[in-house]
């Protein structure tokens, strides 16, 4: 290894970084925007960019790809320098001024991608810790792919693919004729990303028959080593311990500039969940307190030294600089720097950095393994303070359903038996819009408010008022829903009737009525003379049943 192999140049006031190489030349062209850039209405934008740019290029000669993380985009291609050339030319003038023509058919491909892409333990994880904006987003379905429009569009690729926001990785010297004619503008160094205000260590539900705990670190070769060894314990504890997992996994997902999401999991046999979260906590606990085995720590750093100098340089280290610098981070210019960072971490480091996984700890967990004393589980939004004022709505169903819905100037808010929530319209992130009436109010940290016009009398009045009073921006128009997915009362005639016939208020001043009315028919002067009194009395039995019913939270609200 030489003391610097890392080269730099700059093409058309873009930085490009390469290192000597031998094959087919390699090049990615990395913009500093991602999915945590974009907002909820907004969410895929990027990604349809990268598909339009892309569309028609690819070839046997000159294979292409592209990509959008969290933090960064790239266009990908691999050839004979000529054909490499002649790629980044035209996706850079593409990029400068964006053709929308193929608009609607890479629309219904992505749409089509999209509805075969499941959810993953680690977007949970980022939706979870981050609700519904930036690095929150990557939890979430592209639902800009309903709201994309040529001019946002185009807006969108003025500042995400600007010459100041650009890097060009090569796996070797610069071709000749390399033009990268993209349009001026600054860099965009990313946000710090900003986490839900909610108590920490916590759970979650998560999917079925799996466990996965995560938390944001500082970025740090310590912090991948105690990754690497918390995927080693997992699996030595609940694999080859406690035979109840197969195989442990993990994952390292950049949030801002100086942190890094960690997360690691493993899929678990039904029988094992409700102790899993316990068993998984205590295998981290152990990392925190005392760190990893010396001699297990030292074979990881040697293997991890290894890859570094075994690989070829060209392969990875300039594509390395591109997105480092997009950071504004300083640029690695040798693996001797990697391996000095690495060579140095000790077992004090690794537990350091578990001890700050731990303070920032979720965990995600099968239904039936929620509830671990230790956490506090996280089930629904914080509990709203006093109710706004303004239009209120009574159930379908009332009064056998129990419920209220509050419309005002400032937000809303829902209430039922059992639980109550609101959303003011300043923090909402989106409104899910379909063409029935639904609406779905997504706060900013991923919690919603549901209007079904559906389920409340004069249900369309009220999805009036809240398309009123949320900006234009926010709405997300989704296609029709399918009848036997929107939701309807289940209350039928017959429960109301047997709601009011059950209630003494109802039926004793009725039966009060009819007695005293026969009475006053047939019955004898003297008898008839005492009818007021038990008027009186049924009268009193009936107030009295009301405010016991009243007391005990048995009358309609």
């Amino acid at each position: 290894m030489g003391s610097t192999v890392l080269r730099s140049t700059e093409v058309d006031g873009v930085p490009v970084f390469w290192a000597p190489g031998d094959g087919v030349l390699r090049a990615s062209l990395w913009f500093r925007a991602g999915m945590a850039d974009e907002s909820l209405p907004t969410r895929g934008w990027l990604h349809l960019l990268e598909h339009l740019a892309l569309h028609g290029r690819d070839s046997i000669r000159a294979p292409v790809n592209g990509h959008v993380s969290l933090l960064h985009s790239s266009f990908d291609v691999e050839g004979e320098p000529d054909d490499v050339v002649a790629f980044l030319r035209d996706v850079c003038r593409w990029l400068a001024t964006p053709d929308f023509s193929d608009l609607e058919h890479e629309r219904r491909v992505l749409r089509a991608e999209s509805a075969t892409r499941g959810s993953s333990a680690t977007g949970n994880h980022l939706l979870w810790r981050y609700g519904a904006r930036g690095a929150g987003l990557a939890g979430y379905d592209e639902l800009g792919l309903y709201t994309a429009e040529a001019d946002g569009l185009r807006e969108l690729a003025g500042w995400a693919y600007a010459r100041g926001n650009a890097a060009l990785a090569l796996s070797g010297p610069p071709p000749a004729g390399l033009q990268l004619p993209l349009r001026p503008g600054p860099r965009r160094l990313p946000t710090p990303a900003r986490p839900c205000d909610q108590p920490i260590p916590a759970g979650f539900v998560g999917r079925p028959d799996a466990i996965a705990l995560s938390g944001t670190i500082g970025r740090s070769t310590a912090a991948t080593a105690m990754l690497r060894a918390l995927e080693r314990d997992l699996q030595r504890g609940l694999r080859h311990g406690a035979g109840v997992g197969y195989s442990a996994w993990s994952s390292y997902e950049l949030v801002d500039a100086d942190h890094a999401m960690l997360t690691a999991g493993m899929d678990v046999i039904s029988e094992a969940v409700p102790t899993v979260v316990a068993q998984s906590t205590a295998v981290l606990r152990r990392l925190r307190d005392s760190g990893p085995d010396p001699a297990e720590l030292r074979d990881d750093l040697n293997q991890q030294i290894r890859q570094i100098t075994s690989r070829p340089i060209d392969h990875w280290l300039p594509f390395l600089a591109a997105r480092e610098v997009l950071l504004g981070r300083p640029a690695t210019t040798s693996p001797d720097e990697l391996v000095a960072e690495t060579e140095a971490v000790t077992v004090g480091d690794v537990r350091r950095a578990a001890l700050d996984l731990w303070r920032d700890l979720l965990v995600s967990v099968d239904p039936a393994g929620a509830g671990d004393p230790q956490l506090t589980w996280l089930g629904g939004p914080p509990t709203p303070g006093s109710q706004p004022s303004g239009r209120r709505f009574r159930p379908v169903g009332s009064p056998v359903t129990k419920g209220e819905l509050t419309i005002g100037q400032s937000g809303i808010h829902w209430q039922t038996a059992d639980a109550r929530t609101s959303a003011q319209y300043d923090e909402l992130a989106g409104v899910i819009a379909y063409p029935d009436g639904g609406r779905q109010l997504i706060r900013h940290d991923g919690y919603q408010v549901t209007v079904e016009p559906t389920m409340w009398r004069q249900g369309q009045q009220a999805v009036a008022l809240v398309d009123s009073a949320v900006p234009p921006s926010l709405r997300i128009p989704l296609p029709e829903r399918t009848p036997d997915v929107i939701p309807r009362s289940s209350v039928r005639t017959i429960d109301k009737l047997r709601y009011w016939t059950n209630r003494p208020v109802v039926w004793v001043p009725f039966l009060v009525v009819c007695l005293v009315g026969v009475v006053l028919t047939v019955a004898t002067d003297e008898i008839a003379e005492q009818a007021p009194k038990f008027v009186v009395m049924s009268l009193a039995i009936g107030v009295i049943s009301y405010f016991r019913q009243r007391r005990n939270g048995g009358t309609d609200t």
